[in-house]
């Protein structure tokens, strides 16, 4: 990464979070080897941006709820430091090092005090205050998706019920219209299976009409406004950035969350908390990762 936030070279490889931690590491490195190769650079350090929740301290996961067994307990700092002669190995969870992206290069630029969203896969957070980022004891804070907002809703991957990432993730939207069409006899009349696995396929249905993903939509924007109210009333924030494959294809669900906030929010989070768009999009996570470095 230049100075600027710039991304000098930049690889992809897709590997299954299912594989030994082992093999997941040999992806990262080869990645990393490729990478540096094309760009004519030698790595010095790495900086790892990884589904939390992950122990900063030492670079060891936990048990993240949308992750296979592979990465659970995996020690990334030191394996991949190993794989890659002792060099330096900096991990931190994904919504934390974006928040570090959006607060030197982003939406948060000069904002000591906002709160991170990311509305994809999964829903995550990350709270900065004074300009830096909330970890709590264990290093884990901000796990704001699992938030339970209705204690009868569907399972989370988290074991309870009723989560934010439950409600409005992308996977969640689209078993919610599964349900809806299993509910409505519209699969028995149609012989439709299984949807698709994500809310893209959600919100194509609700562009073209179709009402019982449109009434989906509409709960979700709801229940995303009410949890953006909670949240400033909690951390009293300057700004709530959104961010997520979800969250772009729906500003909306901006516009009504700052509504809500100006309604019903506790002052003074009612007239100073602002919700936002995020600026960086996919490359917050590889910027924030960069940053974890100084």
């Amino acid at each position: 990464m230049g100075v600027d936030g710039r991304l000098l070279s930049r690889g992809q490889r897709k590997t299954l979070s299912n594989r030994s931690g082992a093999r997941i590491v040999q992806d990262c490195v080869e990645l990393l080897r490729e990478v540096a190769a094309k760009a004519s650079l030698e790595i010095e350090a790495v900086g790892v941006s990884v589904t939390g929740p992950v122990d900063p301290n030492t670079g060891t996961l936990y048990s993240p709820p949308n992750a296979g067994e592979g990465l659970s307990g995996l020690s990334l700092s030191s394996e991949i430091s190993k794989s890659l002669g002792g060099i330096r190995v900096a991990v931190g969870k994904d919504t934390n090092v974006i928040a570090l992206a959006e607060a030197a290069y982003g939406a948060a630029i000069g904002v000591a005090d906002f709160v991170y969203v990311t509305i994809s896969t999964g829903v995550g957070g990350s709270i900065v205050s004074d300009g830096r980022i909330l970890l709590g004891s264990g290093g884990c804070a901000g796990e704001l998706g699992h938030i339970s907002v209705n204690p009868a809703g569907p399972e989370c991957g988290c074991g309870r019920r009723g989560c934010l990432e439950a409600l409005i993730s992308g996977p969640a939207l689209a078993r919610r219209l599964e349900i809806a069409k299993v509910e409505s006899e519209i699969v028995k009349e149609t012989g439709q299976g299984t949807l698709q696995n994500d809310g893209a396929y959600v919100s194509a249905q609700a562009a073209k009409g179709d009402p019982l993903a449109v009434q989906i939509l509409d709960s979700a924007k709801v229940e995303f406004a009410s949890a953006m109210v909670d949240f400033a009333n909690l951390f009293n924030s300057e700004l709530i950035v959104v961010g997520g494959s979800v969250a772009r294809a729906h500003p909306e669900w901006l516009n009504r969350a700052q509504q809500a906030i100006a309604t019903s929010a506790l002052s003074p989070s009612r007239e100073t908390t602002r919700i936002v768009q995020s600026t960086l999009d996919d490359d917050g996570g590889l910027i924030g990762a960069a940053l974890l470095l100084y």
